[in-house]
C-alpha cells in the first residue's frame, strides 16, 4: 500500500473534530476502538487519504 508523501497542515482542529465524530458514534450505539479513532485522525491531520484508509480497511477484513 502506498501512502502520501505530503506533509499537509491541517485545515480543522483535529482533536475538536475527532471528538465530534466519537460522540456522534457514539449516539448512534457505535463505540470506535482506538484503531477506527486513530484512522480518522489521520485522514483529518491530511497523512493519508479517504482512498487510503479504506484500504486499510480493505486489507484488514480481508484477514479474517
Amino acid at each position: 500500500m502506498t501512502h502520501s508523501a505530503v506533509a499537509v497542515r491541517p485545515a480543522v482542529d483535529v482533536e475538536g473534530e475527532l471528538a465530534l465524530i466519537e460522540k456522534a458514534q457514539q449516539l448512534a450505539g457505535h463505540f470506535p476502538d482506538a484503531e477506527a479513532l486513530d484512522r480518522a485522525r489521520r485522514i483529518l491531520d491530511g497523512h493519508i487519504t479517504p482512498a487510503e484508509a479504506y484500504a486499510e480497511l480493505d486489507e484488514k477484513y480481508a484477514r479474517g
